[in-house]
């Protein structure tokens, strides 16, 4: 995301509501530290007081250059850090340098750092990433970081690569809501913002285009009454979505779904291609 479209957005956001909190994530938003930067320092300039971050903590490769730009991100306005360390993340970043980056972070003055951990099960199950996990954050110990744990939807490569360990749930009833953010569809608190300016409430669930119409106006103007795909979700929940569906022949087995939120997704990624 540009910088300029991030400025714009969280003036316009600012404009309609008192922001409690902004966060940058991604993908890895220190690939790009520089825009990370600038775009932190224009939320810290607008005076909101919770300004966070997710990184998988690749840029604390080497110890020095990690503290420097710690030290950036503070003075930045940065107050929150979840770095992502787990079974997953491990196969590619090593453990060292989301230790030296969370280190570097705690020394910078940032108060809120904690691991950020993707389990499938629980940090107690015996499946060979959740202990893979386990034995990371036993070795990080020392650091005395507070852990958050996070459970891996049935989203994208996890539904092929981890589906043997989602419990099925009944696909019935209407949705409440984002489900890790909690956000609800019918009284929305954060939206997130696409690189394509694509305005979301809940997983790739667009209610504007930031690019197309100010942020300021789809904030102020949402009424999920008025959205014909997002009523159904809140009023029948995904199954209504398949009538919708009906004339571009989507194929609907029960038992490939493993709860509302991969089924509303799968009809919704549909949709969208038809």
């Amino acid at each position: 995301m540009d910088v300029e479209d991030a400025n714009d957005y969280l003036v316009e956001a600012a404009s309609v509501s008192r922001l409690e909190s902004f966060m940058v994530f991604g993908g890895e938003p220190m690939l790009y530290p520089e825009r990370v930067i600038a775009i932190l320092t224009k939320a810290h300039q607008l005076g909101i007081p919770r300004i966070d971050m997710i990184t998988n903590g690749m840029w604390g490769k080497d110890k020095n250059s990690a503290e420097k730009r710690a030290r950036r991100l503070k003075t930045a306005g940065l107050t929150k850090v979840d770095v992502s360390v787990d079974a997953f993340h491990a196969q590619y970043i090593p453990v060292e340098y989301p230790r030296n980056a969370a280190s570097a972070l705690v020394k910078a003055g940032v108060k809120g750092v904690n691991w950020n951990v993707a389990v499938v099960e629980s940090i107690e199950s015996e499946n060979e990433y959740d202990k893979k996990t386990k034995q990371i954050l036993k070795e990080l110990e020392p650091l005395g970081i507070e852990t958050r744990f996070v459970k891996i939807l049935p989203v994208g490569r996890a539904v092929q690569n981890l589906s043997e360990f989602f419990k099925h749930e009944p696909l019935y009833g209407p949705c409440e809501g984002d489900p890790i953010l909690g956000n609800s569809l019918t009284n929305p608190n954060c939206v997130t913002i696409e690189p394509n300016g694509s305005v979301d409430i809940c997983w790739r669930l667009a209610i504007g285009n930031a690019r197309e119409k100010a942020l300021s106006q789809i904030i102020s103007e949402y009424d999920w009454q008025k959205n014909p795909l997002i009523r159904i979700l809140v009023e029948e929940g995904p199954l209504g979505l398949l009538k919708l569906s009906e004339t571009h022949e989507f194929s609907f087995q029960e038992d490939h779904y493993i709860n509302r939120c991969h089924l509303c997704m799968e009809i919704r990624r549909f949709l969208a291609k038809s």
